[in-house]
This record gives C-alpha cells, structure tokens and sequence, in this order.
C-alpha cells in the first residue's frame, strides 16, 4: 500500500490488490443464470454450492451462455440543498434503483425471454408453462399463478403482453478471473421486463433480441473469493 509519505510515481504501484499482469476479469469469466424471484422466500443459504448444484442435481438458477451484450446499474436519488448567504450545500440520500439490459442471438435453442422465465412453471392447459431444468425455486413458488395470455411456445418466447411476465425473475451474477479463481457473486432479486425487442435487416447475419429489466434488489452471495484488499485508513494517511 503506497502511503502519501512513500509515494514515488516512477518507481511502485499504488494501489495493492491489483492482479499481477495477465490475472484480470473480463466477459469470458463472468456466469449469468436464470432463477426464481429471490434467495430470501427459498430459504436459501447464499453461498455459491446452493446457487450452482452438481451437475444433475436440482439448481436454483439456470446457466445462459449465449448472451452478446449484458449491462447492470444503479441509480441513488439525492436531494441537493443550499442556504441562503453561503456557496455551500447538504445533500439528502434516498432511494436506490437498479437496471440491467441483455442482449442476445436468436440461435437454435430457447429465446431471451424463454431463458429467463426457465426456472417457471404452469400446467394449466392450453398455455403450459415447462421449466427448463430442475430446480429448487418449484417447490417454493411465491405466486403459482395459472397463465392465461401465452407467452409463445417451445423455444420462442416474445409476447411481452402475457401475465407470465407479471411475475418476478431472478438473476445470477457470478465472476471469476482468468485463472478461474471465484472473485464474487450477486442475485438480482424481483425482476421485471419493462422492454423487449428483436430485429434484423437485409444484410443481418442473424436476429438480435434484447430486453431491459427493473429489479428490486442486488443481493451480495458468500463465494470463496481470494482475499485482495489489505492495508487499513493508517497505511494510507
């Protein structure tokens, strides 16, 4: 840790727990995953066993690769006061908003919106609603609703107007480095699908779909993650 009293510009870094040259983070090492609504009604402990089972055994969120472009935000409201006879200011912190943005080719197997509803299902007839792979989050669904308004059938989901997408969805965030080493995870609880759209021209190669979500809360999982920050507020003043 470079303190103010050490700091030479030419001659160390600055900044510790910074990876060594070729250990970094990119979209190659960065898992998304499909789920139920949030961790908290499953009773979940938010570990990375619980999110990610063996191979074969009921999971709590189903794995999406093929994702093209993927964005994640959030938005905090301040209110900004001043005071009469001063330059100064107070600011007043409210609520925090979060948004997140997918983008995807329509290959040979299920859509955007088929993928993120996969932990989901009705039985009812005529519009079925199958999940995609077993899970945990069936036996506790919060709101076991029956569809009325299909959402699409087999692999291609994209009426946005069916009340399968009044219900919420989960997301799983989970990152590792290029040695494969786990650095953390986050699920995004309570989503929702304010925009969807999907679209080509005549020189396209292929179909893009995309979709916007809304969501509640971003919750932090426990990983094992490798410990990088070190030095406390007296390595640096």
């Amino acid at each position: 840790m470079t303190t103010l009293d050490t700091w030479a510009p030419r001659e160390n870094f600055v900044q510790s727990g910074v990876a060594p040259d070729g250990k970094f983070m990119s979209s190659r090492d960065l898992l998304l995953a499909a789920g139920p609504p949030s961790l908290e009604a499953l009773g979940a402990t938010a570990t990375a066993a619980t999110l990610l089972a063996e191979s074969g055994a009921a999971q709590l969120a189903y794995p999406i690769g093929l994702i093209s472009g993927f964005n994640i935000g959030h938005n905090k409201q301040f209110a900004r006061f001043f005071e009469i006879g001063s330059d100064r200011s107070y600011f007043l912190s409210g609520r925090t908003v979060g948004q997140a943005s997918f983008q995807r080719p329509m290959y040979h197997g299920p859509s955007l919106l088929r993928v993120m509803t996969a932990y989901y299902q009705d039985l009812a007839l005529p519009t079925a609603v199958l999940p995609m792979f077993p899970n945990v989050g069936l036996a506790n669904m919060q709101n076991p609703h029956d569809v009325k308004v299909a959402p699409g059938y087999e692999n291609i989901f994209m009426n946005l107007g069916s009340d399968l997408f009044d219900q919420p969805m989960g997301i799983l965030l989970y990152f590792k480095d290029s040695n494969e080493d786990t650095m953390g995870a986050g699920y995004l609880e309570y989503c929702y699908f304010p925009n969807h759209g999907f679209g080509t021209d005549a020189n396209g190669v292929v179909i893009n779909e995309s979709v916007s979500v809304q969501f509640e809360r971003l919750v932090p999982v426990a990983v094992s993650g490798i410990g990088l920050i070190t030095g406390g507020l007296s390595d640096v003043l």
